[in-house]
């Protein structure tokens, strides 16, 4: 598929978020002539982007057509590590989830990881008639960070912590590939498709997974640093001591006798549970404290509190944060406002998808290829 124009990923973008509109209404948006506009959208039709039908809601004359972007037309496949797992999710270009399978392969090695998931993507595809040439690419969100030139894992990813992983995963997944730390995704997958009320400039994301990373988008580019690390409110919680991730969770169940064996085992145990019940009261606490650093260091419009938890108990994070009494970061300056994530704990295999669907067709405030590099 041939390198969108810039002002073709406005258009796209600015119909995924905002659509169904007119293409009057996309001249007025994208400060574009209406000559330009029409020039545009015939020029994409090839790619098959678009529904267009009349408004008939408005006044008597010729009706409005409205563009929306077309369902099951182009897809991306995301990738998330979990302890015993990798989740592995196919979304359509409008965010609708197609397929998911949770791969658990005999030996863990990144490259026995990379084939199983490879044949994950490639029974979902024949299952729902995807053709190779609609999947743009596999987007991978990696449980660490990253160096110049290396990748440091999680703890408990022994087997990923090689300077040479990135290599071997792009490598064996045959595809294009996009790489990102597990934060960053989820926050540029909660902006896009999330559709939460106030992120319209700027979102903070805190990842509450294996450990508390985070990702933020700003003014509709994701915000990486230099090396791609920006956002880690981690810092705030030395290793060691008791931490607002839901691997620490884990733990504190394991050392009440309450054992589990990955995060998807959370639901059925959640009711009535005093170690949980105490374990959010703590950290959501200790969460206001990033909610606190994010506001003073970012000035989010919103933060969003999601990673690998389940939804309800998001939810009971940010009533605690909420009930925590924490001054704004200056005179005159409250807290940003906190929500739950609305993708829940496939948030991060979302985002990761969005990654190469981002890269391909969005990205019209930060122009191609902002990834700078995440891309093979």
């Amino acid at each position: 598929m041939r390198v969108l124009s810039l002002n073709e990923r406005r258009l796209i973008e600015k119909v995924a978020v905002d659509g169904p509109l007119a293409r009057t209404d996309l001249s007025r948006a994208l400060g574009l002539t209406g000559a330009t506009v029409t020039r545009m959208v015939a020029e994409l039709d090839p790619l098959g982007l678009f529904d267009e039908w009349p408004d008939r809601k408005g006044q008597g004359g010729q009706p409005k057509r409205l563009l929306r972007l077309k369902a099951r037309q182009f897809y991306a496949a995301g990738l998330t590590f979990s302890r015993r797992s990798v989740e592995l999710v196919v979304l359509d270009l409008v965010g609708q989830v197609v397929g998911r399978r949770s791969v658990r392969p005999c030996a863990e090695s990144p490259r026995a990881l990379a084939l199983a998931s490879l044949e994950s993507l490639a029974g979902i595809a024949a299952q729902h008639g995807i053709v190779p040439e609609k999947i743009v690419g596999i987007g991978c969100a990696m449980p660490g960070n990253f160096g110049p030139h290396s990748f440091k894992a999680h703890g408990i990813f022994a087997d990923f912590d090689s300077p040479a992983v990135v290599a071997e995963f792009k490598h064996t997944l045959a595809q294009a590939v996009w790489i990102e730390n597990d934060g960053k995704s989820a926050a540029l997958g909660e902006y896009v498709y999330g559709r939460q009320p106030d992120d319209g400039r700027a979102l903070f994301l805190i990842h509450v997974g294996h450990g508390v990373g985070g990702g933020a988008v700003i003014d509709g580019v994701p915000f990486r640093g230099v090396n791609g690390n920006a956002c880690l409110a981690g810092f705030l919680f030395p290793y060691g001591q008791p931490r607002p991730s839901a691997f620490d969770l884990l733990e504190t169940l394991a050392h009440a006798g309450q054992g589990l064996d990955d995060f998807g085992d959370l639901n059925p145990i959640l009711a009535d549970n005093r170690v949980v019940d105490d374990w959010v009261a703590r950290a959501g606490e200790q969460l206001s404290s990033a909610v606190l650093a994010a506001t003073a260091f970012i000035d989010p419009s919103v933060v969003v509190i999601g990673g690998r938890l389940p939804p309800v108990l998001n939810r009971r994070l940010v009533a605690r944060i909420h009930e925590t009494a924490h001054p704004g970061p200056s005179r005159g300056l409250s807290l940003a406002p906190v929500r739950a994530a609305q993708l829940g704990p496939e948030g991060s295999a979302i985002g990761a998808a969005c990654l190469p669907l981002f890269d391909t067709f969005f990205g019209g405030t930060a122009g191609n290829n902002y990834l700078d590099g995440r891309r093979s």
